[in-house]
């Protein structure tokens, strides 16, 4: 997890587009995948560079075509599964 800030922190500061850079950060930041929901480890960093490679690349482009390619990247698949979920209702009438 350490590897991916540091990955991340070193791509941001060295980088000479530096306005595409905190662009990406700020679309990452709204457009999320949680590690704990995802079964990779978080040790694996390339699955999460290429999520936010996706935010470098459309930093300028239009947000419907960046939903479009998160949507399809298995991180937001994963992530927005209802894989082993139960509803509110479900929820409320068992207990």
């Amino acid at each position: 997890f350490r590897h991916r800030e540091y990955v991340g922190t070193m791509v941001v500061i060295e980088a000479e587009d530096q306005l595409r850079q905190r662009i990406a950060w700020a679309l990452a930041q709204l457009l999320v995948v949680v590690p704990s929901d995802i079964s990779i480890h978080r040790t694996h960093t390339e699955a999460f560079l290429t999520y936010y490679d996706i935010f470098v690349r459309n930093a300028f482009g239009n947000y419907g075509d960046i939903l479009r390619e998160i949507s399809y990247n298995p991180l937001m698949a994963e992530s927005l599964s209802f894989l082993q979920s139960k509803s509110a209702a479900y929820i409320w009438e068992m207990h």
